[in-house]
């Protein structure tokens, strides 16, 4: 975001104490170092915003964030905010709807203590702003386990901005409900943003506690936010638990996913057609769980080799095997 613009925004909607009672950083503490030990020479001005409800958590936030104001350069600059996420940010949006202004591109963190105070609204009022993204912590632990009572039915419909949850009461297997949560999810969040994508956080006991999703208008920021994911779980399942971290079992995963299924969705959405090597590549980040990094040599090269692709009118001095921008492809 800070390559093109100006000044970029990251709001944190429930920024907690700052720090931790065995000494870990919370979420404001990691951005502002991450920004200012950033290899990137960023030049743009960036605002973080710090939104929490609970006085003494604001507090102990504020006095944190003083301590570490003296190592932030001049273009980082923060602001603590006590008060409720929804509440202030729907009031900021208003104004500067009002003064028919746009938000700057944004990066909004919404990261609640449950489930009560994240109204599909104002998440929705955010993405209303083309540049701006959202990672929003589901906390579907927490979800599962109320969403039959029914005094609770209020802040469901709040929280997924639509009646339809109720339907969820019905089912019984674990792994059905799960999928029909999180799907309703995933189904609000794209009427109102263009690319939606999730990761999965299990506990130590090793089953879901919650799901991050990303909801963006940009491809790239799409992009970005998956070769993250990517980085924390190479075998392309976009998932990480706590029980495995715990017993060392991370390296477990293989360093090389399985691609058969790209390969499959190739054929199956490209057999017969001409393509432009970028539009494939858009597709690829769009629509599947890989990235580009997985099509060109791994994907393509063998597909040509076999005869199931060709280059329609190949420059003079291509090599066999690569597929430089401009490359049309015909899929067999």
């Amino acid at each position: 975001m800070a390559s093109w613009n100006g000044r970029v925004v990251y709001i944190d909607g429930f920024a907690g104490p700052g720090k931790y009672s065995m000494g870990e950083d919370g979420s404001p503490i990691l951005v502002l170092k991450a920004a200012r030990d950033h290899t990137y020479p960023m030049k743009a001005e960036l605002v973080c915003i710090f939104v929490e409800d609970d006085l003494q958590r604001y507090r102990h936030l504020k006095n944190v964030l003083d301590d570490l104001s003296p190592t932030l350069p001049g273009r980082i600059k923060w602001e603590a905010v006590h008060g409720r996420f929804d509440e202030h940010l729907t009031n900021a949006l208003n104004v500067i709807e009002a003064q028919k202004k746009n938000l700057a591109p944004a990066f909004v963190f919404i990261d609640p203590f449950g489930f009560s105070h994240t109204p599909f609204k104002t998440v929705s009022k955010v993405l209303g702003n083309s540049r701006c993204e959202v990672l929003v912590n589901f906390m579907y632990e927490e979800v599962n386990r109320f969403i039959s009572l029914e005094e609770h039915a209020e802040n469901f419909d709040k929280l997924f901005g639509t009646p339809e949850w109720r339907s969820v009461r019905n089912l019984s297997g674990p792994s059905q409900r799960q999928r029909a949560i999180h799907d309703l999810y995933l189904k609000q969040l794209k009427t109102c943003a263009r690319y939606v994508h999730s990761f999965e956080m299990l506990n130590k006991g090793n089953s879901t506690d919650y799901f991050l999703f990303f909801a963006t208008n940009n491809l790239k920021g799409l992009e970005k936010m998956k070769e993250a994911m990517w980085k924390v779980d190479d075998t392309g399942s976009f998932q990480f638990s706590d029980h495995t971290d715990a017993r060392g079992l991370m390296s477990l995963f293989s360093a090389h996913p399985n691609l058969a299924p790209l390969r499959e969705a190739i054929l199956k959405n490209f057999k017969g057609r001409q393509v432009k090597i970028e539009i494939l590549r858009d597709w690829v980040i769009a629509e599947t769980e890989f990235l580009p990094k997985h099509l060109k040599v791994p994907i393509l090269a063998p597909m040509e080799d076999s005869g199931e692709l060709s280059v329609v009118s190949p420059a003079p001095k291509r090599r066999k095997g690569t597929f430089s921008d401009g490359t049309i492809l015909k899929f067999s």
